[in-house]
C-alpha cells in the first residue's frame, strides 16, 4: 500500500510538471509572436511615415536650386518662358554678352541622367552640348548648347557628335550645386543658350487636353522661381530681351499657354486628329505688347511664322465674329477671323494688309 501510494503521488507530481512546462512554452510562444507583430507593425509605422515626409517633403517644393548657374555679369537677358515664334516653349533662352563666353554650372545637388553631344542646325560644323538632370520629386532639368565641356564630365560624353538630339538617360552620375559643366558662346543666331526645367507634378491649363502631348506644352515651369530668394530676386532684374533699342524688361516669367476661351489667343489644330506632336497646328499669343503667330506641323517645321511689333488689337480682345490683321517686319501679313469659339480661319500673304477680312481662300483650324 505504501508503495502504491508513493507512485500515485509520484504520477501526480509529473503531471503537474508536465503542465507547467506547456503553460511556460505556451507563454513564452505568445510573447515572441506578440513582439513579432509589433515589430513588424513599428516597421510598417516607421516605413510608412518616411513614405508621407517623402511626400510631403515634394508637395512643398523640395527643388531647390542654391547655385548661380552661369556669370550674371556676361549675362543681357534672361528670356521668359514661352516662346510662341522659337523652337521650344518650355525652355527659357538666355542671352549671352556680345564677345563673351560664360561658364555654366549646375545649380544644384542633382543626378545627371543624360549628356547629349550633337550638331545643331544645317550645315553645322562642331557639335554642342546638353546636360539633363534628374531633381528629383518628378522635376527634370536641361542646360543645352554648350561649345565645350569641362574635364570632369567629358569621360562620360559621347566622343564623336550625332545628328541627333535625343537624350537616352543611361546615366546615373552624382553632381554637386556649382560643378562645372562646360562653357557656351551662344547660338550663332542669338548668342543664347537654354535653361528647361520640367515638373509632371503640374496639371497646365488647356481648352482641349487632348491636343496637348508634348511635355514642354504641359509641364514647363520658369526656372528660376526654383533659385533661393536672394538669388531669384537678382535673376529677375534680367527677366526680358535683349534687342537693338536696349533690354526691355518683362512683366513675368511667362507662360505656356495662351488658350483663352472664346478668342483667338491659343492653340488651333488642323483636323480633328491634330496634335501639338503629330499633324499641323497654329499658335497665336502676345508676349511684350506684341503679337506672335506660328503655324507648325508634327515635325517642328514651321510652315508661317509672324510678329506684329504693334498690334492694334491683342488676341485676347478678338472675339467670335471679329477679324484682325496682323502685319510682320517684312511686309508679310496674316488675316485672322474667330468663326464660333473652336474655329477660327487664317489667310496670309504680302503687302498691305486688306481692308476686309474674305472667306475665299481661307484655311480653318480648331480647337
Amino acid at each position: 500500500m505504501e508503495q502504491s501510494g508513493q507512485r500515485r503521488f509520484i504520477s501526480r507530481q509529473l503531471w503537474w510538471t508536465i503542465i507547467l512546462i506547456i503553460v511556460i512554452v505556451g507563454a513564452s510562444l505568445f510573447a515572441i509572436q506578440k513582439d513579432k507583430k509589433d515589430t513588424s507593425k513599428d516597421n510598417s509605422n516607421n516605413n510608412q511615415s518616411q513614405t508621407d515626409q517623402q511626400e510631403e517633403s515634394c508637395s512643398k517644393g523640395s527643388v531647390v536650386f542654391t547655385a548661380e548657374f552661369t556669370d550674371f555679369s556676361k549675362i543681357d537677358a534672361f528670356q521668359p518662358i514661352g516662346s510662341i515664334t522659337g523652337a521650344s516653349r518650355g525652355r527659357s533662352y538666355i542671352t549671352i554678352s556680345k564677345g563673351e563666353t560664360v561658364p555654366v554650372y549646375a545649380p544644384m545637388d542633382a543626378n545627371l541622367v543624360s549628356i547629349i553631344y550633337a550638331f545643331r542646325g544645317a550645315g553645322a560644323e562642331r557639335g554642342e552640348y546638353g546636360f539633363k538632370f534628374n531633381a528629383g520629386c518628378d522635376t527634370t532639368f536641361l542646360l543645352d548648347h554648350l561649345d565645350s565641356i569641362s574635364d570632369e564630365l567629358s569621360k562620360y560624353a559621347p566622343a564623336e557628335p550625332s545628328t541627333s538630339t535625343a537624350t537616352n538617360d543611361s546615366l546615373s552620375i552624382p553632381i554637386k550645386a556649382g560643378t562645372l559643366l562646360g562653357y557656351s558662346d551662344g547660338t550663332a543666331q542669338g548668342r543664347t543658350f537654354d535653361f528647361l526645367v520640367t515638373d509632371s507634378n503640374l496639371n497646365t491649363f488647356h481648352i482641349k487636353p487632348s491636343r496637348w502631348e508634348w511635355e514642354q506644352s504641359l509641364y514647363s515651369v520658369c526656372p528660376y522661381d526654383l533659385f533661393t530668394k536672394d538669388i531669384k530676386t537678382k535673376y529677375y532684374q534680367k527677366i526680358g530681351l535683349s534687342s537693338d533699342t536696349g533690354f526691355i524688361k518683362a512683366e513675368s516669367c511667362g507662360q505656356i499657354t495662351y488658350d483663352i476661351a472664346g478668342t483667338i489667343s491659343g492653340g488651333w489644330f488642323l483636323d480633328d486628329k491634330s496634335t501639338d506632336m503629330d499633324g499641323e497646328f497654329l499658335l497665336i499669343g502676345a508676349t511684350f505688347s506684341q503679337v506672335d503667330l506660328v503655324v507648325k506641323n508634327d515635325s517642328e517645321k514651321t510652315n508661317l511664322r509672324i510678329t506684329d511689333y504693334s498690334p492694334k488689337v491683342l488676341p485676347k480682345d478678338v472675339l467670335v465674329g471679329q477679324s484682325v490683321c496682323y502685319k510682320g517686319f517684312s511686309n508679310d501679313w496674316v488675316y485672322v477671323h474667330l468663326i464660333d469659339t473652336d474655329t477660327i480661319e487664317i489667310k496670309n500673304g504680302n503687302g498691305s494688309c486688306p481692308t476686309l477680312f474674305s472667306a475665299t481662300g481661307a484655311k480653318k483650324y480648331y480647337r
